[in-house]
């Protein structure tokens, strides 16, 4: 690998959003992946961000109770 193909890669990357970079962190999909693979994968990232959203709405709360 060269400089520019680093940089280029680096780039590809800064222009992904946070959630698709949240994505590819917490459960990447593979392109050799099957189609139901990628549902089921798809699936799961929605319920791990459903969850977060969750758990992050409880602990405000708890902490606007606390103030």
């Amino acid at each position: 690998m060269n400089e520019y193909t680093v940089n280029n890669e680096e780039e590809k990357e800064d222009k992904k959003s946070f959630i698709q970079r949240l994505r590819d962190s917490v459960i990447p999909i593979k392109p050799d992946d099957s189609a139901p693979v990628k549902v089921v994968k798809q699936i799961g990232f929605a319920a791990f961000l459903a969850v977060a959203g969750v758990v992050t709405t409880l602990l405000a709360i708890a902490v606007s109770f606390a103030l």
